[in-house]
């Protein structure tokens, strides 16, 4: 999830276990471990496109970093106040649910976080939530703010601060029963409209659960629709793009081309223009799959791949063309996503 969204959730978990003692502190320094797992980021920026991609939400997002982390984290904090706010095993707990909590909402998004790493590179994605969403996030940070205007050893603060883990969490799971919803629209309308597929996947689209996004994987294409849970399930139109995998065949699959299924999932199209290899993840859907049917397909995320002697190096990120996207596209995405056809 994004930053703010994690730094209320650490200071949330501070507040929760300690709070009462530490006040504010708790929090804070609740607020500080729940953004600790993110500074993956900095590592990514100093090393290639590539190793910077597949180590994203890697080890510092997985459950051990938290469990080895913690302790030491509290010692540090410990080591500040003495035994003032709290023992150096309080802060330990403060620390661990923060730095826990992270990679665990990671976890319902969409790119796929490490959880089980040094272990396991299997990424958990539970595809139920977009990175940023307010309805989650801002409910969350209001509550937090009520508790900590309050006396720390105020009933009322335990309680607003406890109001706003369970709505977030409440709209957590309602997320889950969105996505089911949707997944039954798309393969009843996948059927009704006579199209098979070996592998379905729903997504939900930027800054909300109501519109979605789905990609049905055929043989040699993927059938990719859209469908707002305010909509007529029977209007839902697929948009099909082909696979092209034929372009890398079997004798030019390297270690990097390997990795870029694993961080794709699999849900990847070709495409090749003036003798050079695009990837397009289809996880996240086409920038203009809901609005622009009658233009070439605009990925979210594309991929240009880099050839060294005959072999696959590196890759460098295609941004989309921001000139192409408007206000009248913004208008659409929002008629779509309250069920306009």
């Amino acid at each position: 999830m994004d930053s703010l969204t994690q730094i209320v959730l650490g200071a949330s978990m501070g507040e929760a276990v300690l709070g009462k003692k530490a006040g504010n502190r708790a929090a804070l320094w609740g607020a500080i471990a729940g953004t600790i797992p993110d500074l993956d980021v900095i590592v990514n920026v100093l090393s290639s496109e590539f190793n910077g991609l597949i180590h994203h939400r890697g080890i510092s997002h997985s459950i051990a970093f938290s469990i080895v982390m913690a302790p030491l984290l509290g010692w540090l904090i410990f080591r500040l106040y003495g035994d003032k706010y709290g023992s150096a095993r309080d802060w330990t707990k403060v620390a661990f649910w923060a730095l826990f909590t992270h990679p665990l909402l990671d976890s319902f998004t969409t790119w796929g976080t490490q959880l089980f790493l040094p272990f396991s590179d299997y990424r958990v994605a539970i595809n139920s939530i977009f990175v940023v969403d307010p309805l989650y996030t801002l409910p969350f940070l209001i509550c937090l703010l009520i508790a900590l205007f309050l006396h720390r050893e105020s009933d009322m603060r335990r309680f607003w601060n406890w109001a706003g883990i369970a709505v977030s969490s409440f709209y957590l799971v309602l997320t889950l029963a969105n996505k089911g919803t949707a997944h039954a629209h798309f393969v009843n309308a996948l059927h009704f409209q006579g199209k098979s597929y070996t592998r379905l996947e729903t997504y939900p689209t930027p800054l909300n659960n109501l519109l979605w996004y789905a990609v049905a994987e055929e043989i040699s294409s993927y059938d990719m629709g859209y469908f707002s849970l305010l909509g007529d399930p029977g209007k839902i139109r697929f948009q099909s793009i082909p696979k092209n995998h034929q372009f890398i065949p079997p004798e030019r699959q390297n270690y990097l081309v390997e990795r870029m299924k694993w961080v794709s999932e699999g849900l990847y199209s070709l495409e090749s223009r003036n003798d050079t290899l695009y990837w397009h993840d289809l996880r996240f859907g086409l920038l203009n799959g809901w609005a622009k049917r009658d233009e070439a397909p605009q990925y979210v995320f594309t991929y240009q791949l880099l050839e060294e002697a005959g072999e696959y190096v590196d890759i460098r990120a295609i941004r989309p063309d921001a000139s192409t996207f408007g206000w009248e596209d913004l208008r659409v995405f929002w008629r779509k996503m309250w069920g306009e056809p």
